[in-house]
């Protein structure tokens, strides 16, 4: 196997549950949600295969029509309007305190159905219901025996 086809067959046993149950409901959401899962998530990975072909074949997995392989591939996908920059200007401080709240914006994004704009977002970055970073843990140095 080639390491394309490792990465599909693992993510359509992943995902091929919930692909039915989405088929079979006629939850195109669902597709969709997949797709920018896998592409425009912050801090997601780039994969050697497109978010787009995997959410394909994983409905040609589970027999969907082709009308909606066909809309999944014609689907524009959204681009999130927010990046780090833009929060370190409305005045988050960075390193895991950011991380959590372009989580939390990109959640409220998603939950728009990808209608937020960069401003409305922003409005959002210093919400109370971000939660805190854990504090770092602090590992003890064992100290080395020394002969004499």
């Amino acid at each position: 196997l080639s390491n394309i086809e490792r990465i599909l067959g693992d993510y359509i046993v992943r995902h091929r549950k919930d692909a039915q149950r989405a088929l079979s409901d006629k939850n195109l959401d669902w597709w969709k949600d997949m797709i920018v899962q896998l592409e425009v998530t912050p801090g997601h990975d780039k994969q050697k295969i497109s978010g787009v072909e995997l959410v394909v074949q994983l409905a040609r997995a589970v027999c969907a029509d082709e009308v909606l392989i066909r809309e999944l591939e014609s689907w524009a996908i959204p681009v999130f309007p927010v990046k780090g920059l833009d929060l370190m200007t409305a005045g988050v401080e960075r390193g895991p305190r950011m991380k959590l709240t372009l989580k939390y914006l990109f959640e409220l994004w998603q939950k728009s159905r990808f209608k937020m704009n960069k401003e409305a977002l922003l409005a959002h970055a210093l919400d109370d219901e971000i939660p805190n970073p854990p504090s770092p843990v602090r590992r003890t140095v064992k100290r080395r025996h020394v002969e004499s």
